[in-house]
């Protein structure tokens, strides 16, 4: 049986991914790992619902180490005011460089691929599948081809068993990303992509500051590659 483990942190990257392994592959389990983030207690909230929706086993984790490390460096996710943006701010390298610094967690994806890594080798191998994806490998290094290159080239020698990375997203850009999501008719208005979201409607979805990067590159995608956005936001983002 073909195993996957996805690296599912609740917003429309992972749940695109989710979908797509769900299609994909015999076996899927969901892994979601806390390290003391904003908005970790939505994203588990939100990982249950599609655990549920979906029929896929969810694993949640917390790493105390991690959020610990991130506290030390002052990241922003987990202590900290987040910065807000515009679009006009994300097509400026410089400044989209600056907010990404400000949300860096300390070898974040480094730790979590360790963590898949270390769960398939237990249960005999298989893929990892993240939702990496071109807009943000634009400045998040951990989010490109390179990267995930060089990580299967470690765990080679890491693991017994045949594990590696499998990046789905990693030439798309978030308007490729909504385009496959309505393609797999996924629910991405449950999914949570705010920094810091602020609870829940009556129904379920996850409500979006809608002025943090992250709402803004959501809103974006939506809007532009399929015409709609069922995202739920206390401010309308600027496009």
């Amino acid at each position: 049986m073909k195993k996957a483990v996805v690296l599912f942190s609740g917003g429309v990257d992972s749940t695109a991914c989710l979908y797509w392994a769900k299609k994909n592959y015999d076996g899927v389990i969901m892994l979601t790992i806390n390290y003391g983030s904003n908005e970790e207690k939505v994203a588990n909230k939100v990982a249950e619902f599609f655990s549920k929706e979906l029929n896929i086993p969810l694993k949640i984790i917390h790493l105390d180490f991690l959020e610990e490390f991130s506290k030390l460096r002052g990241t922003t996710l987990v202590a900290g005011e987040i910065p807000k943006v515009t679009a006009k701010d994300l097509e400026n390298i410089e400044k989209a460089q600056e907010t990404a610094k400000s949300v860096w967690v300390p070898a974040r994806n480094v730790v979590l691929i360790s963590v898949a890594a270390s769960l398939l080798d237990a249960l005999g191998g298989g893929d990892i599948i993240v939702g990496f994806n071109a807009e943000e490998g634009a400045t998040f290094p951990d989010n490109t081809p390179e990267f995930v290159e060089k990580v299967n080239e470690m765990l080679k020698y890491g693991t017994l068993s045949d594990v590696k990375v499998v990046a789905p997203l990693i030439n798309l850009d978030k308007r490729d990303i909504a385009k496959l999501l309505k393609e797999l008719n996924a629910k991405y208005e449950y999914s949570n992509s705010c920094y810091i979201p602020r609870g829940f409607t009556e129904d379920g979805k996850p409500i979006h500051c809608g002025e943090c990067e992250s709402c803004v590159r959501r809103h974006r995608g939506l809007i532009e590659a399929i015409g709609e956005d069922k995202t739920v936001y206390e401010v309308e983002p600027k496009v």
